[in-house]
């Protein structure tokens, strides 16, 4: 159960000069915008990357997460001829070249107590130095051919604002697939979906403000420690048993092509979607696997949505009082990916344009959205993935559960073999826990009988 300063430090979020009361529903619970784009973000310690046109509150958001990260923050401007030299004087890489032993190294970069990692404008700057930023963003920099962590109690996080370099805007640099991966998140602010309602703009406009710039960071009370207290909460949370089993098939099932030889569309990554023989009334010709970066991602958001909706005494995912809380979980994992997989670049382009209209949300909503084939075929299987996944941890095999999973050889064969996989080590090698695994699975289907 969260606890009061949680709940407390969680509301006291939502203030700020970005105003955005945006009614954002994941997973069959209504979050504030706020909510999603700045406090699940700030818990998970997820980077996020916030694009659209000019004046749509991307730095003004930028400078309300500098206020809150309240002195533990790194901001710079991205610009084409910027140097990394200019942020490392920030966290005094000065201090390290003086360390004379590993141990000094140890606690000097302990003592770099940055946390939340800001660029302004990042694709303005040239690929090589973005995926600098991320290193930063990573919690890390390289020194003297040594790895260095940064931020106090090992906590960081990046937030970078921009465009995406489509075509639609001059004088940035694209993104590329590798690079967009590195950040957790990336959400659109201008997309109706999520931009501030109007009678958000309407109260902007009637502050008195008469000058066009947008506001400085401020100084604020709050304390970032909360933040850290919140990330730590986060870390102690169990995952979801049936997440893992989801990952495999996102990553390997979506990977299956039928009809073409290999029957992977990584093995032809660079010829992909345009191949003899994939088919073209599913999703094989447009959906790429999504990379284990992404359902970590996903798996991460989600679990701090979780944290925020249990804030507000929402009972949507408490098995114990909420018969189809798994289902529930599992809605709000997939929602996740809406903020992860559009601009990822695993959806073909040419289905993005041609049948979207260039909207990647909907052709995101079509592909793994609420009425999806996929989204059904998954929750179809939940009782059987409990099951088997439960079993499995206590070193048994469920043919029946597993041929459900996977009754022919396809996209769900991966999910059916892992978990054989796993009945099979865990039956080698007993594990303690097994039992109580295998308990929990069944209070967790009694409950949702």
């Amino acid at each position: 159960m969260i606890s009061e300063k949680n709940r407390k430090a969680i509301e006291s979020l939502e203030n700020g000069r970005y105003k955005n009361n945006a009614q954002i529903s994941l997973g069959r619970v209504p979050f504030t915008a706020r909510e999603v784009i700045i406090a699940a973000p700030l818990i998970a310690s997820l980077n996020a990357y916030y694009v659209g046109g000019t004046g749509e509150g991307k730095t003004q958001l930028g400078h309300d997460l500098l206020s809150i990260a309240n002195g533990r923050g790194c901001y710079a401007m991205g610009r084409p001829d910027f140097e990394p030299s200019e942020l490392l004087k920030q966290i005094r890489l000065d201090n390290l070249r003086k360390a004379k032993t590993d141990r000094d190294l140890v606690e000097l970069t302990s003592n770099v107590r940055k946390n939340v990692y800001l660029v302004d404008e990042l694709n303005r700057c040239p690929p090589i130095v973005q995926n600098y930023f991320f290193d930063f963003f990573d919690g890390k920099i390289v020194t003297d051919g040594k790895i260095m962590k940064l931020g106090d109690r090992k906590y960081s996080v990046g937030f970078a604002t921009g465009n995406l370099g489509d075509g639609e805007y001059v004088g940035v640099s694209e993104s590329d697939r590798a690079l967009l991966d590195r950040l957790h998140l990336i959400l659109k602010l201008d997309h109706p979906d999520y931009r501030p309602t109007n009678t958000n703009m309407l109260e902007v406009f009637m502050g008195g403000k008469k000058n066009p710039r947008t506001d400085v960071p401020e100084g604020s009370n709050f304390d970032f420690n909360n933040i850290l207290e919140l990330n730590n909460e986060f870390n102690k949370r169990d995952i979801e048993l049936l997440f893992p089993a989801l990952g495999v098939y996102l990553t390997r099932g979506l990977d299956y092509l039928e009809n073409v030889k290999g029957h992977s569309k990584k093995a032809v990554d660079t010829r992909w979607p345009n191949l003899e023989g994939i088919k073209t009334d599913n999703d094989e010709n447009k959906l790429f696997p999504l990379s284990p970066r992404a359902v970590f991602s996903a798996i991460g958001f989600s679990s701090a949505l979780e944290m925020i909706a249990e804030s507000k005494g929402l009972d949507n995912f408490d098995t114990v009082r909420n018969k189809d809380a798994t289902k529930n979980r599992v809605n709000l994992f997939l929602d996740s990916l809406r903020l992860t997989v559009p601009y990822s670049g695993v959806i073909a382009h040419p289905y993005i344009e041609q049948e979207h209209n260039g909207n990647v949300y909907s052709a995101f909503d079509e592909l793994l959205g609420p009425n999806s084939t996929n989204r059904r075929e998954i929750l179809q299987k939940v009782e059987s993935l409990e099951t088997a996944l439960g079993l499995a941890y206590a070193g048994e095999q469920d043919l029946a559960s597993l041929k459900d999973i996977a009754p022919t050889d396809g996209r769900w064969t991966a999910v059916a073999n892992s978990i054989k996989g796993l009945a099979e080590k865990k039956a080698k090698n007993p594990d303690p826990d097994a039992t109580t695994a295998k308990d929990i699975i069944d209070k967790v289907k009694q409950g949702s009988a």
